[in-house]
């Protein structure tokens, strides 16, 4: 089952099929997707580049802060025209697309393959969506929800939402290590 981890964000998509995070802070975004991976596993993902975008010893640490070992199941997508095959092939499981517009071509066809795949799809676009991407793709997200590093952390801002209105919400940054109490949360795995 895809979840952020965040209760208050889980209950507003809970009804979504088709969610889109997005940044133009790399580093925020990678955190984020690869802690999400970790907290939804077993889970498939699908990572669209020529190369890195996805760290396996961090999701093994997001791993142990949450105490969830099942399996993450893997596949890359090189080329434009790899998306919406590599797509199709992960069946009709839960899937998390990283980077889905990356050669920011073949719109349609990695959108119609979206629409296609029956679980839930949790995607993570390095971009302005609100300026460039697909269209089409903004249309068939039921969520959108920026990603922004503010003063003393980050916020989610909900963009687009089928079940709430605009929102900006608020979050410590060590939040997204896991849990901010007595065990450390990530940061012990890191020391």
């Amino acid at each position: 089952m895809l979840t952020t981890g965040f209760t208050f964000l889980d209950e507003i998509i809970k009804r979504d099929d088709i969610v889109e995070f997005f940044s133009t802070d790399y580093d925020l975004l990678r955190i984020f997707y690869h802690r999400v991976i970790a907290i939804s596993a077993p889970v498939y993902v699908v990572v669209v580049s020529e190369r890195g975008g996805l760290d396996p010893y961090l999701i093994g640490r997001f791993q142990n802060v949450f105490d969830n070992h099942a399996e993450v199941y893997i596949r890359r997508a090189f080329k434009a025209e790899d998306v919406p095959i590599t797509i199709d092939s992960m069946g009709d499981n839960d899937l998390i697309v990283i980077d889905p517009y990356h050669h920011r071509k073949n719109y349609t066809k990695i959108v119609s393959s979206l629409r296609k795949v029956r679980g839930r799809k949790f995607l993570f676009s390095f971009m302005d969506r609100e300026r460039e991407g697909s269209i089409f793709g903004s249309h068939t997200s039921h969520s959108m929800i920026k990603l922004v590093k503010s003063a003393r952390g980050f916020k989610f801002v909900i963009v687009k939402s089928v079940t709430s209105r605009e929102i900006e919400i608020p979050s410590y940054l060590l939040d997204l290590y896991g849990k901010v109490n007595d065990d450390g949360g990530l940061l012990k795995y890191m020391v």
